[in-house]
Protein backbone atom coordinates (compact mmCIF):
# COMPACT_ATOMS: atom_id res chain seq x y z
CA UNK A 1 0.00 0.00 0.00
CA UNK A 2 2.77 2.67 0.60
CA UNK A 3 4.41 1.89 -3.08
CA UNK A 4 0.82 2.33 -3.97
CA UNK A 5 0.80 5.57 -2.27
CA UNK A 6 4.18 6.98 -3.34
CA UNK A 7 3.37 5.63 -7.16
CA UNK A 8 0.61 8.12 -7.24
CA UNK A 9 2.68 10.90 -5.75
CA UNK A 10 5.29 10.11 -8.55
CA UNK A 11 2.06 10.32 -11.26
CA UNK A 12 1.27 14.06 -9.58
CA UNK A 13 4.73 15.02 -10.27
CA UNK A 14 4.26 13.43 -13.69
CA UNK A 15 0.95 15.24 -14.37
CA UNK A 16 2.71 18.45 -13.66
CA UNK A 17 5.58 18.20 -16.45
CA UNK A 18 4.11 20.75 -19.02
CA UNK A 19 2.11 19.06 -21.97
CA UNK A 20 4.52 20.30 -24.37
CA UNK A 21 6.84 17.39 -23.13
CA UNK A 22 4.42 15.12 -24.16
CA UNK A 23 6.49 14.12 -27.68
CA UNK A 24 9.80 13.88 -25.44
CA UNK A 25 12.87 11.47 -25.98
CA UNK A 26 13.30 9.68 -23.10
CA UNK A 27 12.23 9.44 -19.50
CA UNK A 28 10.93 12.28 -17.76
CA UNK A 29 13.28 13.44 -15.22
CA UNK A 30 12.00 14.65 -11.70
CA UNK A 31 13.57 16.99 -8.98
CA UNK A 32 12.92 18.93 -5.82
CA UNK A 33 14.27 21.36 -3.83
CA UNK A 34 15.74 24.90 -3.61
CA UNK A 35 13.65 27.81 -4.22
CA UNK A 36 16.56 29.87 -4.35
CA UNK A 37 17.62 28.60 -7.94
CA UNK A 38 13.52 28.04 -8.84
CA UNK A 39 13.38 31.32 -11.37
CA UNK A 40 16.73 29.40 -13.24
CA UNK A 41 15.46 25.95 -13.34
CA UNK A 42 12.33 27.12 -14.50
CA UNK A 43 13.63 28.45 -17.12
CA UNK A 44 16.16 25.81 -18.15
CA UNK A 45 13.91 23.06 -17.89
CA UNK A 46 11.25 25.17 -20.08
CA UNK A 47 13.91 25.61 -22.34
CA UNK A 48 15.17 21.93 -22.30
CA UNK A 49 11.14 20.76 -22.61
CA UNK A 50 11.16 22.62 -26.10
CA UNK A 51 13.72 20.74 -27.44
CA UNK A 52 12.13 17.48 -26.57
CA UNK A 53 13.91 16.67 -23.17
CA UNK A 54 10.91 16.14 -20.06
CA UNK A 55 12.07 17.79 -16.97
CA UNK A 56 9.79 18.51 -13.89
CA UNK A 57 11.19 20.27 -10.81
CA UNK A 58 8.90 21.37 -7.85
CA UNK A 59 10.40 24.39 -4.87
CA UNK A 60 9.62 22.64 -1.95
CA UNK A 61 12.71 24.19 0.10
CA UNK A 62 16.44 22.93 -0.02
CA UNK A 63 15.76 20.16 3.21
CA UNK A 64 12.21 18.65 1.70
CA UNK A 65 14.55 18.40 -1.50
CA UNK A 66 17.45 16.68 -0.01
CA UNK A 67 14.88 14.22 1.94
CA UNK A 68 13.56 13.51 -1.39
CA UNK A 69 16.37 13.01 -2.98
CA UNK A 70 17.51 10.03 0.11
CA UNK A 71 14.54 8.18 -0.04
CA UNK A 72 14.78 7.95 -3.96
CA UNK A 73 11.05 10.11 -4.69
CA UNK A 74 13.18 12.26 -7.08
CA UNK A 75 16.25 11.87 -9.85
CA UNK A 76 18.28 14.88 -8.60
CA UNK A 77 18.07 17.79 -5.80
CA UNK A 78 18.93 21.20 -5.59
CA UNK A 79 20.19 22.51 -2.23
CA UNK A 80 22.28 25.55 -1.14
CA UNK A 81 22.82 22.95 2.08
CA UNK A 82 25.31 20.09 1.83
CA UNK A 83 23.80 17.02 3.28
CA UNK A 84 23.92 16.73 7.49
CA UNK A 85 25.43 14.39 9.24
CA UNK A 86 22.24 12.43 9.84
CA UNK A 87 21.12 12.57 6.33
CA UNK A 88 24.78 11.35 5.12
CA UNK A 89 24.31 8.50 7.57
CA UNK A 90 20.86 7.56 5.90
CA UNK A 91 22.59 7.77 2.50
CA UNK A 92 25.10 5.36 3.86
CA UNK A 93 22.64 3.05 4.85
CA UNK A 94 20.82 2.99 1.28
CA UNK A 95 24.57 2.78 -0.57
CA UNK A 96 24.00 5.57 -2.08
CA UNK A 97 26.53 7.85 -3.51
CA UNK A 98 26.18 10.86 -4.91
CA UNK A 99 27.54 14.50 -6.04
CA UNK A 100 27.29 18.42 -5.48
CA UNK A 101 27.85 20.30 -8.56
CA UNK A 102 27.29 23.95 -9.19
CA UNK A 103 24.63 25.23 -11.07
CA UNK A 104 24.64 29.18 -10.82
CA UNK A 105 25.52 31.99 -8.80
CA UNK A 106 23.67 34.39 -7.42
CA UNK A 107 23.10 37.17 -4.92
CA UNK A 108 20.87 36.59 -1.84
CA UNK A 109 19.56 39.51 -1.46
CA UNK A 110 17.27 41.88 1.43
CA UNK A 111 13.65 42.80 -0.27
CA UNK A 112 11.54 45.39 1.75
CA UNK A 113 8.46 47.55 1.36
CA UNK A 114 8.65 50.82 2.88
CA UNK A 115 7.63 54.34 2.29
CA UNK A 116 9.46 57.29 4.11
CA UNK A 117 8.10 59.95 6.35
CA UNK A 118 6.43 61.75 3.61
CA UNK A 119 4.50 58.89 1.90
CA UNK A 120 7.55 58.22 -1.05
CA UNK A 121 8.50 54.99 -1.59
CA UNK A 122 11.69 54.03 -0.65
CA UNK A 123 14.11 52.15 -2.97
CA UNK A 124 17.73 53.25 -2.22
CA UNK A 125 17.79 51.56 1.36
CA UNK A 126 21.45 50.94 3.05
CA UNK A 127 21.88 48.22 5.46
CA UNK A 128 25.30 47.13 7.04
CA UNK A 129 25.88 43.18 9.14
CA UNK A 130 25.55 44.65 12.53
CA UNK A 131 22.20 46.16 11.61
CA UNK A 132 20.97 43.09 9.39
CA UNK A 133 21.61 40.91 12.51
CA UNK A 134 19.61 43.42 14.63
CA UNK A 135 16.89 43.27 12.34
CA UNK A 136 16.33 39.27 11.97
CA UNK A 137 17.13 38.82 15.62
CA UNK A 138 14.34 40.68 16.48
CA UNK A 139 16.32 43.83 18.04
CA UNK A 140 14.99 46.15 15.37
CA UNK A 141 11.05 46.57 15.82
CA UNK A 142 10.92 50.17 14.08
CA UNK A 143 12.43 51.58 10.93
CA UNK A 144 13.19 54.62 12.32
CA UNK A 145 16.25 52.73 15.07
CA UNK A 146 19.06 54.52 15.20
CA UNK A 147 21.22 51.55 13.55
CA UNK A 148 18.77 52.13 10.29
CA UNK A 149 19.29 55.96 10.62
CA UNK A 150 23.54 55.45 10.75
CA UNK A 151 22.96 53.10 7.72
CA UNK A 152 20.99 56.13 6.06
CA UNK A 153 21.94 59.52 7.12
CA UNK A 154 19.34 62.11 5.01
CA UNK A 155 16.77 59.37 4.60
CA UNK A 156 13.36 60.57 6.22
CA UNK A 157 12.17 57.22 7.93
CA UNK A 158 9.12 56.70 9.45
CA UNK A 159 8.79 55.45 12.60
CA UNK A 160 6.70 52.43 11.08
CA UNK A 161 6.90 49.11 13.00
CA UNK A 162 9.53 46.77 11.23
CA UNK A 163 7.86 43.28 9.99
CA UNK A 164 10.97 40.96 9.81
CA UNK A 165 9.63 37.65 7.12
CA UNK A 166 11.26 34.82 7.44
CA UNK A 167 10.85 31.22 5.81
CA UNK A 168 9.02 28.93 7.66
CA UNK A 169 10.38 25.59 5.93
CA UNK A 170 13.51 24.57 5.62
CA UNK A 171 15.44 26.52 3.26
CA UNK A 172 19.29 26.82 2.21
CA UNK A 173 17.90 31.17 2.01
CA UNK A 174 18.35 31.40 5.44
CA UNK A 175 21.09 28.97 6.35
CA UNK A 176 22.51 31.42 3.34
CA UNK A 177 21.97 34.71 5.39
CA UNK A 178 22.45 33.01 8.78
CA UNK A 179 26.01 31.58 8.18
CA UNK A 180 26.55 35.63 6.91
CA UNK A 181 25.20 37.50 10.34
CA UNK A 182 27.32 34.56 12.48
CA UNK A 183 30.96 35.36 10.63
CA UNK A 184 30.22 39.12 9.98
CA UNK A 185 27.82 39.87 13.22
CA UNK A 186 28.94 37.36 15.56
CA UNK A 187 28.39 39.41 18.75
CA UNK A 188 24.84 39.97 17.78
CA UNK A 189 24.36 36.20 16.38
CA UNK A 190 26.17 34.22 18.85
CA UNK A 191 23.71 34.98 21.88
CA UNK A 192 20.28 34.88 19.32
CA UNK A 193 21.55 31.25 18.36
CA UNK A 194 22.55 30.04 21.68
CA UNK A 195 19.09 31.21 23.21
CA UNK A 196 17.30 29.65 20.33
CA UNK A 197 19.22 26.65 20.13
CA UNK A 198 19.99 27.08 16.80
CA UNK A 199 23.38 25.62 14.74
CA UNK A 200 24.79 26.21 11.15
CA UNK A 201 23.41 25.53 9.27
CA UNK A 202 20.26 27.00 10.32
CA UNK A 203 17.77 25.30 8.12
CA UNK A 204 14.55 26.71 10.43
CA UNK A 205 14.51 30.67 11.38
CA UNK A 206 13.20 30.88 14.82
CA UNK A 207 10.09 32.23 14.97
CA UNK A 208 10.27 35.33 16.95
CA UNK A 209 7.48 37.31 18.11
CA UNK A 210 6.18 39.99 15.55
CA UNK A 211 8.06 38.09 13.04
CA UNK A 212 5.79 36.53 9.91
CA UNK A 213 7.03 33.32 8.64
CA UNK A 214 6.12 32.18 4.76
CA UNK A 215 7.11 29.52 3.02
CA UNK A 216 9.23 29.08 -0.54
CA UNK A 217 10.80 32.21 -2.02
CA UNK A 218 7.35 33.04 -3.91
CA UNK A 219 5.56 33.19 -0.88
CA UNK A 220 7.91 35.53 0.56
CA UNK A 221 8.17 37.97 -2.59
CA UNK A 222 4.22 37.66 -3.15
CA UNK A 223 3.88 38.57 1.01
CA UNK A 224 6.66 41.34 0.85
CA UNK A 225 5.54 43.10 -2.24
CA UNK A 226 1.67 42.79 -1.27
CA UNK A 227 0.62 46.36 -0.46
CA UNK A 228 -1.94 45.44 2.04
CA UNK A 229 -0.39 43.10 3.93
CA UNK A 230 3.61 43.65 3.22
CA UNK A 231 4.21 47.44 4.24
CA UNK A 232 6.90 47.68 6.26
CA UNK A 233 8.19 44.20 6.21
CA UNK A 234 11.65 43.17 4.80
CA UNK A 235 12.47 39.61 4.20
CA UNK A 236 15.46 38.15 1.87
CA UNK A 237 14.78 35.97 -1.52
CA UNK A 238 17.71 35.44 -4.24
CA UNK A 239 17.87 38.45 -6.31
CA UNK A 240 16.07 37.30 -9.22
CA UNK A 241 12.22 37.54 -6.93
CA UNK A 242 13.26 41.00 -5.73
CA UNK A 243 13.40 42.01 -9.52
CA UNK A 244 10.88 39.96 -11.08
CA UNK A 245 8.69 42.09 -8.48
CA UNK A 246 9.63 45.46 -9.77
CA UNK A 247 11.25 46.36 -6.75
CA UNK A 248 14.76 47.34 -5.46
CA UNK A 249 16.92 45.26 -2.83
CA UNK A 250 18.57 46.52 -0.39
CA UNK A 251 22.13 48.07 -0.90
CA UNK A 252 24.55 45.87 1.50
CA UNK A 253 27.68 47.42 3.44
CA UNK A 254 30.61 45.52 1.68
CA UNK A 255 34.39 45.14 3.47
CA UNK A 256 35.69 48.06 1.44
CA UNK A 257 32.80 50.32 3.12
CA UNK A 258 30.61 51.09 0.20
CA UNK A 259 27.10 50.15 -0.11
CA UNK A 260 27.13 47.43 -2.88
CA UNK A 261 23.67 45.50 -5.03
CA UNK A 262 23.20 41.88 -6.19
CA UNK A 263 23.84 42.70 -9.67
CA UNK A 264 25.74 39.62 -11.96
CA UNK A 265 28.97 41.52 -11.90
CA UNK A 266 29.20 42.31 -8.59
CA UNK A 267 28.18 39.18 -7.26
CA UNK A 268 30.80 37.53 -9.76
CA UNK A 269 33.59 40.08 -8.37
CA UNK A 270 32.78 39.00 -4.76
CA UNK A 271 32.99 35.10 -5.55
CA UNK A 272 36.56 35.24 -6.98
CA UNK A 273 37.68 34.99 -3.63
CA UNK A 274 35.36 32.36 -2.88
CA UNK A 275 37.33 28.85 -2.34
CA UNK A 276 35.57 25.23 -3.06
CA UNK A 277 36.04 22.02 -1.13
CA UNK A 278 37.36 18.59 -3.00
CA UNK A 279 33.72 17.47 -3.19
CA UNK A 280 32.38 21.37 -4.86
CA UNK A 281 31.17 22.84 -2.05
CA UNK A 282 32.09 26.52 -1.05
CA UNK A 283 33.39 28.23 1.88
CA UNK A 284 32.34 31.94 1.31
CA UNK A 285 34.43 33.92 4.06
CA UNK A 286 36.67 35.54 1.32
CA UNK A 287 33.31 36.43 0.01
CA UNK A 288 32.15 37.98 2.86
CA UNK A 289 35.11 40.36 3.33
CA UNK A 290 35.97 40.37 -0.46
CA UNK A 291 37.88 43.96 -0.85
CA UNK A 292 36.54 45.48 -3.61
CA UNK A 293 34.55 48.62 -3.64
CA UNK A 294 31.49 46.76 -5.74
CA UNK A 295 31.62 43.19 -4.46
CA UNK A 296 28.18 42.08 -3.16
CA UNK A 297 28.98 40.02 -0.01
CA UNK A 298 26.23 37.93 0.29
CA UNK A 299 26.79 35.64 -3.00
CA UNK A 300 26.73 32.12 -3.48
CA UNK A 301 26.59 29.45 -5.42
CA UNK A 302 23.39 26.68 -5.60
CA UNK A 303 24.28 23.07 -6.06
CA UNK A 304 22.74 20.21 -7.90
CA UNK A 305 22.61 16.85 -6.39
CA UNK A 306 23.22 13.54 -8.30
CA UNK A 307 23.96 10.02 -8.13
CA UNK A 308 26.82 8.33 -9.45
CA UNK A 309 25.74 4.93 -9.19
CA UNK A 310 23.25 2.68 -9.37
CA UNK A 311 21.24 5.49 -11.58
CA UNK A 312 19.04 4.41 -14.79
CA UNK A 313 21.32 5.05 -17.99
CA UNK A 314 18.35 5.99 -20.05
CA UNK A 315 17.26 8.97 -17.41
CA UNK A 316 21.31 9.65 -16.82
CA UNK A 317 21.20 10.23 -20.36
CA UNK A 318 18.30 12.80 -20.38
CA UNK A 319 19.65 14.56 -17.27
CA UNK A 320 23.04 14.92 -18.68
CA UNK A 321 22.29 16.40 -21.81
CA UNK A 322 20.15 18.75 -19.13
CA UNK A 323 23.10 19.78 -17.06
CA UNK A 324 25.08 20.38 -19.81
CA UNK A 325 23.06 22.72 -21.35
CA UNK A 326 22.60 24.54 -18.04
CA UNK A 327 26.12 25.16 -17.62
CA UNK A 328 26.78 26.21 -21.17
CA UNK A 329 24.03 28.15 -23.14
CA UNK A 330 21.87 28.16 -20.02
CA UNK A 331 24.03 30.35 -18.31
CA UNK A 332 23.23 33.00 -20.96
CA UNK A 333 20.25 33.46 -18.95
CA UNK A 334 21.48 33.89 -15.84
CA UNK A 335 21.98 37.47 -15.71
CA UNK A 336 18.80 38.51 -17.20
CA UNK A 337 16.88 36.44 -14.14
CA UNK A 338 19.04 37.91 -11.72
CA UNK A 339 21.90 35.58 -11.18
CA UNK A 340 25.52 35.29 -12.27
CA UNK A 341 26.86 33.15 -14.81
CA UNK A 342 29.41 30.11 -14.22
CA UNK A 343 32.92 31.26 -14.73
CA UNK A 344 35.00 28.19 -16.84
CA UNK A 345 36.60 26.31 -13.93
CA UNK A 346 33.59 25.33 -12.41
CA UNK A 347 31.75 24.82 -15.95
CA UNK A 348 35.19 22.07 -16.17
CA UNK A 349 34.50 20.99 -13.04
CA UNK A 350 30.03 21.18 -14.21
CA UNK A 351 31.49 18.80 -17.11
CA UNK A 352 33.45 16.23 -14.56
CA UNK A 353 30.75 16.01 -13.08
CA UNK A 354 28.39 14.63 -15.85
CA UNK A 355 30.75 12.12 -16.74
CA UNK A 356 30.06 9.86 -13.19
CA UNK A 357 26.35 10.19 -14.09
CA UNK A 358 25.76 6.75 -15.58
CA UNK A 359 24.42 6.90 -19.27
CA UNK A 360 25.45 10.39 -19.74
CA UNK A 361 26.49 11.96 -23.42
CA UNK A 362 30.64 13.10 -23.11
CA UNK A 363 30.66 17.09 -22.35
CA UNK A 364 31.57 19.19 -25.34
CA UNK A 365 35.45 21.14 -25.80
CA UNK A 366 35.95 23.72 -22.89
CA UNK A 367 35.54 26.48 -26.20
CA UNK A 368 33.15 29.75 -27.23
CA UNK A 369 31.68 27.52 -30.35
CA UNK A 370 30.77 24.08 -28.13
CA UNK A 371 29.50 26.11 -24.43
CA UNK A 372 28.38 29.56 -25.28
CA UNK A 373 28.27 30.45 -21.95
CA UNK A 374 29.50 34.21 -21.24
CA UNK A 375 32.07 33.69 -19.36
CA UNK A 376 33.71 31.56 -22.32
CA UNK A 377 32.76 33.60 -25.00
CA UNK A 378 34.01 36.74 -23.89
CA UNK A 379 30.65 38.11 -23.00
CA UNK A 380 31.44 39.18 -19.38
CA UNK A 381 28.43 38.27 -17.28
CA UNK A 382 25.39 39.52 -19.62
CA UNK A 383 24.34 42.33 -17.43
CA UNK A 384 22.94 45.57 -18.44
CA UNK A 385 24.54 48.82 -18.90
CA UNK A 386 24.61 50.01 -15.48
CA UNK A 387 26.12 46.48 -14.69
CA UNK A 388 29.72 47.38 -14.92
CA UNK A 389 29.77 50.19 -12.32
CA UNK A 390 31.84 50.11 -9.61
CA UNK A 391 30.30 52.80 -7.51
CA UNK A 392 29.34 52.38 -3.71
CA UNK A 393 25.62 52.13 -4.42
CA UNK A 394 22.50 54.69 -3.64
CA UNK A 395 23.04 58.38 -2.63
CA UNK A 396 22.30 58.51 0.73
CA UNK A 397 19.81 60.94 0.79
CA UNK A 398 16.50 61.90 -1.14
CA UNK A 399 14.27 59.47 0.53
CA UNK A 400 11.97 58.25 -2.60
CA UNK A 401 14.50 59.19 -5.38
CA UNK A 402 15.50 56.17 -7.91
CA UNK A 403 19.40 55.91 -7.19
CA UNK A 404 21.48 57.34 -10.20
CA UNK A 405 24.67 56.25 -8.97
CA UNK A 406 24.51 52.22 -7.64
CA UNK A 407 26.30 48.99 -8.83
CA UNK A 408 24.32 47.84 -11.25
CA UNK A 409 20.58 46.56 -11.36
CA UNK A 410 21.05 43.03 -11.64
CA UNK A 411 21.23 42.38 -14.95
CA UNK A 412 18.04 43.14 -15.59
CA UNK A 413 14.56 43.28 -13.73
CA UNK A 414 12.11 40.88 -15.56
CA UNK A 415 8.73 41.33 -14.53
CA UNK A 416 5.89 39.58 -13.40
CA UNK A 417 5.36 38.00 -16.83
CA UNK A 418 8.44 37.04 -16.82
CA UNK A 419 7.48 33.41 -16.10
CA UNK A 420 4.98 33.27 -18.44
CA UNK A 421 7.39 33.92 -21.14
CA UNK A 422 9.81 31.63 -19.55
CA UNK A 423 7.11 28.64 -21.20
CA UNK A 424 6.10 30.40 -24.70
CA UNK A 425 9.05 32.36 -25.81
CA UNK A 426 10.84 31.15 -28.83
CA UNK A 427 13.85 29.37 -28.54
CA UNK A 428 16.92 30.66 -30.00
CA UNK A 429 19.42 28.79 -33.02
CA UNK A 430 22.27 28.46 -30.17
CA UNK A 431 20.01 26.59 -27.76
CA UNK A 432 18.48 24.84 -30.26
CA UNK A 433 22.06 23.87 -31.17
CA UNK A 434 23.52 23.25 -27.43
CA UNK A 435 20.69 20.89 -27.18
CA UNK A 436 21.01 18.44 -30.28
CA UNK A 437 17.33 18.93 -30.82
CA UNK A 438 15.21 21.12 -33.48
CA UNK A 439 13.54 23.47 -32.32
CA UNK A 440 10.26 22.50 -33.16
CA UNK A 441 8.46 21.73 -30.25
CA UNK A 442 6.47 24.13 -28.17
CA UNK A 443 5.28 24.70 -23.98
CA UNK A 444 1.96 24.62 -22.79
CA UNK A 445 1.39 24.87 -19.25
CA UNK A 446 -0.59 23.69 -17.49
CA UNK A 447 -3.55 25.40 -16.40
CA UNK A 448 -4.81 26.08 -12.89
CA UNK A 449 -7.72 23.60 -12.90
CA UNK A 450 -5.47 20.88 -13.94
CA UNK A 451 -3.18 20.78 -11.82
CA UNK A 452 -6.03 21.00 -8.99
CA UNK A 453 -7.41 17.77 -10.61
CA UNK A 454 -4.04 16.16 -10.52
CA UNK A 455 -3.98 16.81 -7.06
CA UNK A 456 -6.86 15.84 -6.21
CA UNK A 457 -6.63 12.61 -7.56
CA UNK A 458 -3.60 12.22 -5.73
CA UNK A 459 -4.89 12.60 -2.46
CA UNK A 460 -8.02 10.61 -3.49
CA UNK A 461 -6.06 7.39 -3.88
CA UNK A 462 -3.67 8.11 -0.84
CA UNK A 463 -7.15 8.67 1.56
CA UNK A 464 -7.95 4.79 0.68
CA UNK A 465 -4.67 3.70 1.77
CA UNK A 466 -3.81 2.48 5.59
CA UNK A 467 -2.82 5.70 7.61
CA UNK A 468 -0.61 3.65 9.74
CA UNK A 469 1.60 2.51 6.52
CA UNK A 470 1.22 5.34 4.55
CA UNK A 471 2.94 8.26 7.19
CA UNK A 472 5.60 9.46 5.06
CA UNK A 473 3.75 9.49 1.94
CA UNK A 474 1.18 11.43 3.12
CA UNK A 475 3.52 13.85 4.53
CA UNK A 476 4.73 14.18 1.17
CA UNK A 477 1.21 14.70 -0.11
CA UNK A 478 0.45 17.71 2.26
CA UNK A 479 4.02 19.61 0.93
CA UNK A 480 3.22 18.88 -2.52
CA UNK A 481 -0.20 20.30 -1.45
CA UNK A 482 1.30 23.58 -0.58
CA UNK A 483 3.56 23.72 -3.25
CA UNK A 484 0.57 23.31 -6.17
CA UNK A 485 -2.18 25.07 -4.14
CA UNK A 486 -1.08 27.54 -2.04
CA UNK A 487 2.17 29.87 -3.77
CA UNK A 488 0.61 32.80 -2.32
CA UNK A 489 -0.40 32.24 1.08
CA UNK A 490 1.07 33.41 3.82
CA UNK A 491 1.68 31.12 7.16
CA UNK A 492 0.66 31.84 10.40
CA UNK A 493 2.25 34.16 13.03
CA UNK A 494 3.50 30.58 14.90
CA UNK A 495 6.19 28.97 16.52
CA UNK A 496 7.45 26.33 14.51
CA UNK A 497 6.85 22.82 16.29
CA UNK A 498 9.40 20.99 18.90
CA UNK A 499 11.22 19.31 15.79
CA UNK A 500 11.73 22.58 13.98
CA UNK A 501 9.26 21.28 10.98
CA UNK A 502 6.40 23.75 9.64
CA UNK A 503 4.30 21.23 7.68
Amino acid sequence: MRRAALTALLLTLLLLVPAGSASASGPTILGAGSTWVQIALDQWRADASRQGLSINYQGVGSTAGRQFFIINQVDFAASEIPFLPEELAQLRSKHKHFQYLPDVAGGTALMYNLKDASGHQVNNLRLSAPTIAKIFTGQITSWNDPAIKADNPGLHLPSQHLTPVIRSDGSGTSAKLADYLAHEAPSIWNPFAAQNSVTLPVQFWPNLPGMVAVRGSDGMANYISNSSVGSGSIGYVEAGYVYEHSMTPVYIRNASGNYASPSSTNVAVALRHATLNRDLTQNLLGVYNAPETNAYPLASYSYLITQTTGFDPAKGAVLGKWIIYIACAGQKEAAPLGYSPLSPNLVKDVFAAVRRIPGAPAPPPLTASACPNPTITGQGYGGSPGDNNPTSGPPSGGSGATPTTHSGNGGGKPTKAAKTAMTSQPIDAATAAALGQPSALTVTPLTEGQRRAAYVAALSAAKQLDPESTSSALLTAAVLALVLLCPLAVAARRRPSPDGADV
